[in-house]
């Protein structure tokens, strides 16, 4: 039985017209219940043109409809767009927008669609959105999820007008967007978050509070926000959204209502869950016995990878790194690891889509773990001993240091790593211990290079193999890697226009990562979706970290 635990909510719920305590009376479909989550942090903007923290970008997703949406299997499908044509150079995507689709403002507070309070959704208002992300003035941070866009580079090195972002209205009900290159990603980006509508006239009409507030945001999506309730020193947070009625028409919205509760920790969040006090659980750690009545969903869409600190003159170089790579011996995984680890050779984790399949049943690890020399970048015991030798030798030392490895807590049974340290201690004699600590504590050291070795859990923001492979170019990742060579080809691939023509472009990325050895995997990770007993159909994007409700079901 859900309960509600917060008591300034209840008291607000109370004086609502709908009945919101406990469980509702759901239909046999499933429809018309109430799901409560205990969200870790409070949303930091609801301007989908500027929000990036997971929170925000939660509650967007589910205020907000864009053009197309994305599912967890990354399968596109129409959302604001009635249709869509692409013109047979892949510069020029028309859009028919459909008329059903409507903005809501429930402005006397009443909790019922009034004629004056609902308009439609119009190609301007993409438009506008468009030339926001592109406005210097907002600071928007996906300006380069677009840069395939006509005129897209030009506005960013400031020599050209926001206002002329290949964007244009040719009417109430057609977009059209105009490229400088194809780009075969541009269609899925359209399902980003950045990519929702935004109605100038309620923006201007905000003055300034677009999205900092619950009387300052509009919505076109499943859910408008009724109250959002936020004090930092205070333990009561919530955001409670209610079914946008004006939008259920062409795509049935089966929750009532929505209480996100906001909770400072992970921690508070699963105890929540225990507790019967939030609909679903996102974790990296599944027990079947704990959970074995609820409804899980499993997504490997990470990979754990070992990173030196680039400062450290001992560690990081060249023949250590390779001796530490050749030094593991995966065989010795079999049968001894968790169903949240499997052993990972290749770069990219399963659970990244291509072609609607898993990019690796296209694209073999074990393909992209082979050396320019034609070996295999596996254990072998003489070569990394060999290797280390050289290092030592080159640094004129004896021997390295006992460090200890970091890890962020939560993230795996660390446990496991221990079949990683006793190979390199067998084999190098030097001890390695390992140190969890808090997931801020972990980020902020490993910016800060307060590290000597770290496991890193690397994902990507969007479910695609180009995603995966933009954390390792050059300036734009945390642990110090740089590939000029990688660097022109992940723009390669950024400017595909068909992405059957990337298959093998993709398998030597791979390749000069694993060469490299600044990241040396070792466990393909899990994440999972824990939803109670009798909850189905949350809809959870493991890539942008985002919980879509709109089809959400409750049946006993």
């Amino acid at each position: 039985m859900k309960k509600i635990f917060s008591v300034l909510l209840a008291l607000f719920l109370a004086s609502s017209s709908i009945l919101l305590g406990g469980c509702s009376e759901t239909q046999s479909d499933g429809a018309d219940y109430i799901f409560d989550y205990a969200m870790v942090g409070n949303p930091e903007s609801l301007d989908p043109q500027y929000a990036s923290d997971t929170s925000s970008m939660t509650v967007i997703g589910n205020l907000f409809t864009g053009l197309v949406t994305m599912d967890d299997n990354g399968i596109l499908s129409n959302g604001v767009a009635e249709d869509y044509s692409i013109s047979d150079d892949g510069l020029t995507y028309t859009f028919k927008i459909r008329k059903d689709c409507y903005w809501f403002y429930d402005e006397n507070e009443n909790e019922s669609v009034d004629e004056n309070e609902y308009f439609p959704v119009t190609a301007h208002d993409f438009v506008f959105a468009f030339q926001r992300i592109f406005n210097p003035e907002t600071c928007s941070p996906h300006r380069e999820t677009f840069l395939c866009l006509k005129n897209a580079e030009s506005i960013i090195k400031n020599s050209a007008d926001y206002n002329s972002i290949g964007v244009t209205a040719a009417s109430d009900t057609e977009l059209v967007f105009e490229l400088d290159y194809p780009s075969a990603g541009f269609l899925s980006s359209l399902a980003s978050s950045a990519a929702m509508p935004c109605n100038k006239e309620f923006f201007y009409n905000t003055k300034g509070r677009y999205g900092l507030d619950d009387k300052s945001i509009i919505s076109n999506g499943a859910f408008f926000i009724r109250q959002w309730f936020y004090d930092p020193y205070g333990h009561d947070n919530f955001v409670y959204m209610q079914r946008n009625l004006a939008n259920n028409k062409y795509d049935k919205i089966y929750p009532t209502s929505l209480n996100f509760y906001i909770k400072d920790t992970y921690e508070e969040s699963e105890n929540s869950f225990a507790d019967n006090e939030s609909d679903v659980l996102l974790s990296f750690m599944y027990n079947k016995n704990k959970y074995k009545n609820c409804n899980v969903n499993k997504y490997e869409n990470y990979t754990l990878g070992i990173i030196i600190n680039p400062e450290n003159p001992r560690y990081n170089n060249p023949n250590i790194r390779k001796a530490l790579a050749y030094g593991i011996d995966k065989s010795s995984f079999e049968g001894q690891l968790s169903d949240d680890l499997k052993t990972a050779y290749g770069i990219i984790p399963p659970g990244v889509s291509f072609l609607n399949k898993s990019y690796r049943e296209l694209n073999s690890e074990k393909v992209a773990s082979v050396s320019f020399d034609g070996s295999n970048i596996d254990y072998n015991p003489e070569l990394a001993v060999s290797y280390y030798e050289q290092g030592m030798d080159i640094m004129n030392l004896q021997s390295l240091e006992n460090i200890k490895i970091l890890v962020p807590e939560n993230l795996m049974d660390t446990d496991y790593l221990h079949l990683v340290t006793q190979s390199w201690q067998t084999l190098f004699g030097f001890y390695i211990g390992i140190e969890e600590v808090a997931e801020d504590e972990y980020y902020q050291r490993i910016k800060e290079k307060d590290y000597i070795m770290a496991i890193y859990p690397m994902t990507s923001n969007f479910n695609s193999p180009v995603s995966f492979l933009e954390n390792f170019m050059s300036r734009s990742n945390d642990i110090g890697y740089s590939n000029s060579e990688l660097d022109s080809l992940i723009n390669e691939l950024r400017n595909l226009d068909n992405y059957n023509n990337g298959i093998e472009k993709y398998l030597e990325a791979e390749k000069i990562i694993l060469n490299d050895f600044n990241f040396i995997p070792i466990f393909y990770k899990s994440e999972y979706e824990i939803m109670s007993s009798g909850n189905n159909d949350i809809l959870y994007d493991p890539f942008t970290k985002q919980l879509f409700f709109r089809k959400a079901k409750y049946v006993e």
